[in-house]
Formats: structure tokens, sequence, C-alpha cells
């Protein structure tokens, strides 16, 4: 007997708990406010407000699917990211409760740190990043490049369970973080037959010079962005036989800006300029004032 069934999941932890790039570019990161004691309060009183406010909520995801059900087919994005389907509805939908484009902005916000997340927390990404400073290429075997970053991460690194044992473990450690790494601005090539050749390939991509330059490192100027030209490191100028690149743009980079995704907090269509908790209890009692006579 075969099953099929789709419903969202939330893990909550206080470090991440997701650190696969391939679950992680599937995921919504959300990191919560800590609640002052003095508002802290007890459950009942919790499920008391929030049976309270339920007919506003409910009515604003009821306008929400309207507005989503109506512009649907004729939303499209330029490029769609893996939760494709998701992009696209919340895109719809977004008007009713937003600018349009504000939810691209976040979305696009949000994956930027889960990328910076995930590579901050892989021993390879961080070993590959700092031997690709100041160079845009490098070509050579699996085992020569896990050799070259086993001696820049050190003993204690290499001696930790999540460093790959060898080439074909870090073949496939380099599969799984190609598009992460691709969002930064590394390219990684596979050639198959023969030897495990690699080949990275840093673009003209101006997020991995700012996350270098967030670490106090000055990567080396980059290339024309029209046409940029990869020279080949004279350290290390192997003849290497024609490459294939791994995955394709389906790892879903939006071409919209994201610069102010971490400073933009989401508001309703017409709220004031007003922070803090008394706006946010304004704009749903109005919502509720406006759906309980409906409801």
């Amino acid at each position: 007997m075969l099953f099929n069934a789709t419903r969202p999941a939330i893990l909550n932890g206080i470090e991440d708990v997701v650190t696969r790039p391939d679950v992680a570019d599937r995921a919504i990161f959300l990191t919560l406010e800590p609640i002052p004691e003095e508002r802290r309060r007890p459950e009942a009183q919790l499920w008391a407000a929030f049976e309270a406010e339920r007919p506003g909520i409910l009515g604003v995801l009821l306008d929400a699917m309207v507005e989503g059900l109506k512009r649907l087919p004729e939303t499209h994005l330029p490029k769609l990211p893996r939760m494709g389907d998701f992009a696209l509805w919340a895109t719809a939908c977004e008007t009713a409760l937003w600018p349009s484009g504000t939810f691209v902005a976040a979305y696009c916000g949000n994956r930027d740190e889960v990328v910076e997340n995930v590579l901050e927390a892989d021993p390879i990404a961080i070993a590959l990043r700092a031997l690709m400073v100041g160079r845009t290429e490098w070509t050579g075997t699996a085992a020569e490049l896990l050799d070259v970053l086993s001696q820049r991460a050190g003993e204690r690194v290499i001696k930790g369970k999540t460093w790959p044992g060898g080439p074909r473990g870090l073949s496939g450690r380099l599969r799984r973080l190609a598009p992460f790494l691709r969002k930064i601005g590394l390219e990684i090539a596979f050639q198959k037959s023969g030897e495990r050749w690699i080949r990275i390939i840093r673009s003209a991509a101006t997020s991995v010079h700012v996350a270098l330059e967030s670490r106090g490192v000055r990567p080396s100027a980059p290339s024309a962005p029209s046409a940029p030209t990869m020279q080949p490191n004279p350290a290390n100028d192997f003849a290497a036989p024609d490459l294939r690149t791994v995955a394709n743009d389906a790892d879903g980079r939006l071409d919209q800006p994201v610069g102010t995704a971490r400073t933009n907090v989401l508001k309703c269509n017409g709220a004031g300029d007003a922070d803090g908790a008394d706006a946010n209890v304004a704009a749903q009692s109005a919502g509720k004032s406006r759906w309980s006579a409906r409801l």
C-alpha cells in the first residue's frame, strides 16, 4: 500500500538544527524574540487571547487566499527556488497583506542567511573559502584537494567526525554544498572518467567578497561582470580534461533586490509608521472587528 502525503513540519531548537544544504534550502528559518519576564503569561491566558483574535486571523487568511486564487494564473517569478509552488502562491497572495515584492525580498533575505549559516557550520566550506581567497581558479584531483584543505583546516578539525575520510567522501560533500557555494560565487565542476578531477572557479559574484570582508579578509579584485576571465593559478597549473558543471539554476537564485530584506518589517497595507506592540494590536483589533460581523 502506498500513501502520499504532504504537510509542513516545524523544528524547534536553541541552536541551528538544520545544517544539511539540501534540507536548509527547503526551509524557512525564524529567530524569535525573547519574551521579557514582565510579559510572560500562563498558557490559559495565551489561548484566551488567541481565541479573541481568531476571527481576525481567519479573515486575513481568507483575504489572502482570495487574492492568491485571483492572481496566481498571472503570477511569474524570474527564477524559481526549490520550493517553487510555495513561492508562486505566496507571491500571488502578498498584495492582500503587503506591497508587491515584499515576500520575494523577505524570502531571498532569509535564504541568504541560511546559506551563510550552513557554510559557516561546515568545515569543508570554511577551508574551501579560505583556499580561494586571492585565487580565481583551482584545478586538481579530489585527493589533491582533500590534502590541501586538510592542511588549512588543521589536525583538530580533520580528526573530527564531520571531516571526509577520503576523496570519494569529499566529492559527495562538495556535490551537496555546490548550490550554496554557487550562491557565494564559487562554482564546482567535476569530471568522472579516470581520476576525479575537480575545478573550483570563483565568479564575479559580490556576495563572496562581502562575506569574506566581514571576516577581515580582503579577496583579490573580481573580474569584470560583463566578461569575467579566469586565469589558471601558476601554483597549480594542472592540465585538466574537459569538466562539466554540477547542478543548474534549479537552486533558485532569484534576481530580486534583497538588500532591505533584513530591515524591512512586514506590515499590512494601510499600516502607519508606528512600531511596537501597540501598533500590532491596533491592526489586529481592526481586522477582528471587520470580520466578526461577517462570521
